[in-house]
């Protein structure tokens, strides 16, 4: 049975097509669970981050994620190109004020 991603969310008209390469962490953001993302930062250094993914959004400049970073305790934006690896976690609960209606700048969704 396929799983509907109600997650998955494009800013207006002309935007590109929906990212695709990333099942796991579809299944993740439709299931609310946790993950461990291996990513490299700007620089290139490797870091582990815990994140609540939220939602993977498509713009001019590629795909990203929409995550809150449990260790930031804020909203961070990570770049699909750059996520190495990812291992899913434990469900998190809705949590007001860490949720995807609750991204600053986040009217178009």
């Amino acid at each position: 049975m396929a799983t509907r991603i109600d997650a998955l969310r494009f800013p207006g008209p002309g935007s590109d097509p929906p990212p695709r390469g990333s099942p796991l962490l579809e299944a993740a953001i439709s299931r609310r669970l946790r993950v461990t993302l291996s990513y490299c930062d700007r620089c290139g250094f490797p870091t582990l981050r815990r994140v609540r993914p939220l939602a993977i959004v498509a713009g001019p400049r590629g795909a990203l994620l929409i995550a809150w970073c449990e260790r930031l305790r804020d909203f961070r934006n990570f770049r699909l190109d750059r996520i190495c690896a990812l291992r899913p976690g434990s469900r998190f609960p809705e949590t007001l004020g860490k949720e995807l209606a609750d991204y600053p700048g986040g009217g178009w969704i």
